[in-house]
């Protein structure tokens, strides 16, 4: 399920970090935040908090939200199924850290 790799490996540019298994909570909320300025646009990764809803509160609409799930995919290395996907709340940026982290955890498939 997930690329090769250890930790979060930033290069100066952070909309191009891959994250590999085992992402603690600050490192898989830094990769939330990084990709939520991405998709976004106009948010700045030190206003946002856990707390926040991803629509009442940050303004996201459907459309953010199936880009900003790209954009884990792509920093992650993996692809998230549908299905899953399904079974979750997904409501706080909290919601999105714990997501993260579980995928983070998770061997390989």
């Amino acid at each position: 399920m997930l690329s090769d790799g250890g930790a979060v490996v930033p290069d100066g540019d952070t909309s191009n970090v891959i994250a590999g298994p085992g992402l603690d909570r600050s490192q898989a909320r830094g990769l939330v935040f990084d990709a939520l300025t991405v998709v976004l646009r106009g948010v700045q990764a030190e206003t946002v908090d856990e707390g926040q809803e991803l629509y009442a509160d940050l303004g996201m609409d459907s459309l953010n939200f199936a880009q900003l799930l790209v954009e884990l995919e792509t920093r992650l290395g993996i692809q998230l199924d549908d299905e899953d996907l399904m079974t979750i709340e997904l409501v706080t940026v909290a919601d999105l850290i714990d997501l993260v982290e579980r995928i983070s955890r998770a061997p390989e498939k």
